[in-house]
């Protein structure tokens, strides 16, 4: 606009005001005033942050103006309007971005990762076109974090990420989808040998030596899983895990390379096999860890309890993923032992913290079906709570929903004895499952947890949004307490605020965490509730 481009128009923004009651094309001497034959003129800034501005108010009228200086007050206080609402939408704007995007790479995050996978399975779905999706997990990355530090580590996340983006066309998505790991879509690919070539291309670019801010030169390399769509799978969830067994596999192949997955070669029958062998010593060789993700108050964001998450840390694999090794886990019975390490491991840190910063947190403990299905389940439960001193009511186990009373005799017998012991029981998963109104109602549970792909999609899919609502109204008629897992954004957090949802869990409050990080975590909550105490 030739406003724009007038003197007065920049003097305004350099934070002057201006007022003219009369003759202010002449006074003014700028062809756009004299066009419009303006005789008052009033101007002003409208200011952002910092008294920065970030625009212009202007009026003008062809007739003098006998009460400029209280129209000009009129204008100040609209003019600040104005810009409270510029403000509003832009910090909305940027909301909206930073709920989407990882902080550090500013690449798509896991949210925005899983709403382009169903767009891509939706759109080949209906073309008959295929994808690929690629899961990228830097290797030995701990290594470089424990022994360089996280500034470092986040230098090579941040190099990562450009390489990868420099790898792939504009209409792919890269995205980083958790710590290390990197998950990307390929689409509308003719030949399966484009997708390799890209990745052998990925492996080559990020064994490039990069060169840190301090001149030092690092070697990282990453290992690539790939599988395509519809072949490997028709959901997301699905592919995700294909492209994290291949990933695997290429790890096993000794990293540095990529694989493709195949669903049940004799090969991939025999890594299978030698995975397990691996897991049976697992315990034995102290390659199980303990991870904690917080659950907080949705009206005061304080911790109040935690889930107790297993890992396996493999001295030549690295971390395994849990969504590789408890299916594994479950086939082979190995479930049950690894079941009561983490049970007996989360009772004894949660007694010790208990002990440690005198607030009485939860930790809630998974069960599986076959461990639902042994005869001394409460004994195990019994013996865990009280060689560890971990008062019963401090501890939740949890159920899936898909859990069938039929498969497993004596079910709801075996809750009541373990509310016995002082036990909280919560329906894990819930709104995946097929449970009916009377077996929820019959349940023994404490607690229900919302499944966290109905959580997700907040703001994204308005009928997971209806059955958010209505699991949080029934739940709270039944007396029960709403646990919602998956929490990622700003909106996710409104919205169960708005509609009572009680305890919160998720990425947006933290990741799940090793248990010293953990326990750093509640120190510097003490301190801070200390020194808040002193003032």
């Amino acid at each position: 606009h030739p406003i724009w481009q007038t003197e007065l128009y920049r003097r305004v923004l350099a934070g002057a005001e201006y007022s003219a009651a009369e003759d202010a094309a002449n006074r003014l001497g700028e062809p756009f005033f004299k066009q419009l034959r303006l005789n008052s003129v009033l101007a002003l800034p409208l200011y952002g942050e910092g008294q920065r501005a970030l625009g212009a108010l202007m009026a003008g009228g062809r007739k003098p103006q006998s009460r400029a200086p209280e129209l000009l007050s009129v204008l100040r206080m609209v003019g600040s309007h104005l810009a409270l609402q510029a403000l509003v939408a832009r910090y909305r704007s940027d909301s909206r971005f930073q709920g989407l995007h990882d902080s550090l790479t500013r690449l798509p995050n896991r949210l925005l990762f899983n709403d382009r996978l169903q767009s891509a399975i939706a759109e080949a779905g209906r073309s008959g076109e295929q994808f690929a999706v690629l899961f990228v997990d830097l290797d030995r990355f701990k290594t470089i974090n424990d022994s360089l530090g996280h500034a470092t580590g986040d230098q090579v996340l941040s190099s990562v990420a450009k390489r990868l983006r420099a790898s792939v066309r504009a209409s792919d998505t890269v995205s980083r989808y958790a710590g290390d790991e990197f998950t990307l879509i390929l689409r509308h690919i003719v030949h399966r040998d484009d997708v390799t070539r890209i990745a052998d291309k990925i492996v080559k670019v990020l064994e490039t030596p990069l060169t840190l801010t301090d001149g030092r030169e690092l070697q990282i390399t990453a290992s690539l899983g790939i599988c395509f769509y519809p072949d490997d799978g028709k959901d997301g969830e699905t592919l995700l895990k294909h492209a994290d067994v291949a990933m695997y596999n290429a790890k096993g192949m000794g990293r540095n390379t990529y694989q493709v997955y195949v669903a049940v070669p004799e090969e991939s029958h025999r890594q299978r096999l030698d995975l397990e062998a691996k897991l049976r010593v697992a315990e034995r060789n102290n390659e199980l860890r303990s991870y904690y993700q917080p659950q907080v108050d949705a009206q005061t964001e304080d911790i109040i309890g935690m889930e107790a998450l297993i890992r396996w840390e493999h001295p030549e694999l690295g971390l395994i993923s849990p969504g590789f090794f408890i299916p594994l886990a479950e086939d082979t019975g190995l479930i049950v032992p690894i079941g009561e390490w983490i049970l007996r491991t989360a009772c004894a840190d949660a007694k010790r913290w208990l002990d440690k910063f005198k607030i009485p947190l939860r930790v809630g403990v998974n069960l599986s079906a076959l461990q639902l299905r042994q005869t001394n389940l409460v004994e195990v439960v019994e013996r865990a709570l009280r060689d560890t001193g971990l008062p019963g009511d401090n501890l939740d186990l949890e159920v899936t929903e898909s859990m069938n009373i039929k498969d497993t005799p004596n079910l709801m017998d075996v809750l009541g004895q373990l509310r016995g012991l002082g036990c909280h029981i919560a329906i894990d998963d819930f709104g995946t499952g097929q449970s009916s109104l009377d077996y929820i109602k019959r349940f023994p549970a404490d607690r229900i947890k919302i499944d966290q792909t109905f959580v997700r999609n907040i703001g994204v899919d308005p009928a997971d949004e209806a059955i958010v609502r209505a699991t949080i109204n029934m739940a709270r008629n039944m007396d029960r307490h709403v646990v919602a897992e998956g929490v990622e954004t700003e909106d996710h957090l409104r919205f169960l605020r708005e509609y009572g949802c009680q305890e919160l869990q998720g990425y947006l409050f933290s990741r799940p965490l090793p248990a010293a990080v953990f326990e750093n975590m509640l120190s510097e909550r003490a301190r801070l509730l200390a020194e808040i105490a002193d003032e």
